[in-house]
């Protein structure tokens, strides 16, 4: 049967103890005894060092706590810590899971642990519609279109391959549009401009700050968008 690295971690600790017990009674004072119990210690510490570190059991442990923590299956209830509530919860992510139960318009409050490689954009953005010509910043994105099919037909139209790529959710300028609005766009219809300050009602639902490129995430948004 194979050897494990964890028995192959303790056979070369025995192995290495002959010569440095010999090295240890060759220039030290202490009794065979002492010599012994350092060298018995030495070896426990190894074990123990190894059972915590090199078995197949701590790194099931270990993945399973990843699994746990960031790829849970049920947000339905989850509640994002920010510091700015006094009572330590945000109902943000409630709100937002209530405006879409579906998660439709890029507003699923399911944290995007993996960003693919075709979205381009990232949350906090502020971008100019190429077509129409109002500004937004971005607040949420879908690798691909997810919207009620009745909308997708009625909005794309011509433009079947407008769903098969990144679309994104905007808070619109009311400066370009005077009637607070969240829109539902595909990636090749808007592109990221700088020093350009976004006007909306719910601007602070989703932000803390803007720095002059971008905005910066309220703490529960970036935790639905950690890699942005």
């Amino acid at each position: 049967m194979p050897m494990s690295w964890h028995d192959a971690m303790v056979l070369s600790v025995l192995v290495c103890c002959v010569p440095l017990q010999y090295w240890i009674s060759q220039h030290t004072s202490v009794t065979q005894d002492q010599r012994t119990a350092e060298v018995h210690k030495l070896v426990n510490q190894v074990h123990a060092l190894t059972n915590k570190w090199l078995s197949t059991k701590a790194w099931r442990e270990w993945l399973v706590g990843i699994q746990q923590q960031y790829m849970a299956t049920d947000y339905s209830h989850w509640y994002i810590l920010d510091d700015d509530d006094p009572s330590g919860e945000c109902p943000a992510v409630e709100v937002w899971d209530y405006r879409n139960p579906e998660g439709s318009f890029g507003m699923s409050p399911r944290p995007r642990i993996l960003r693919p490689l075709n979205v381009k954009w990232r949350v906090g953005q502020v971008v100019k519609h190429s077509i129409w010509g109002y500004r937004g910043v971005i607040i949420g994105w879908d690798h691909r279109a997810k919207a009620p099919e009745e909308w997708i037909r009625k909005m794309h139209q011509d433009n079947k391959h407008w769903r098969d790529q990144p679309n994104y959710a905007l808070l619109v300028n009311t400066d370009d549009r005077q009637s607070p609005q969240i829109t539902y766009v595909p990636q090749e219809n808007i592109a990221p401009i700088i020093n350009y300050e976004i006007s909306h009602p719910e601007l602070n639902l989703y932000f803390d700050s803007y720095d002059g490129a971008q905005y910066v995430p309220r703490p529960w948004l970036r935790a639905v968008y950690p890699m942005d």
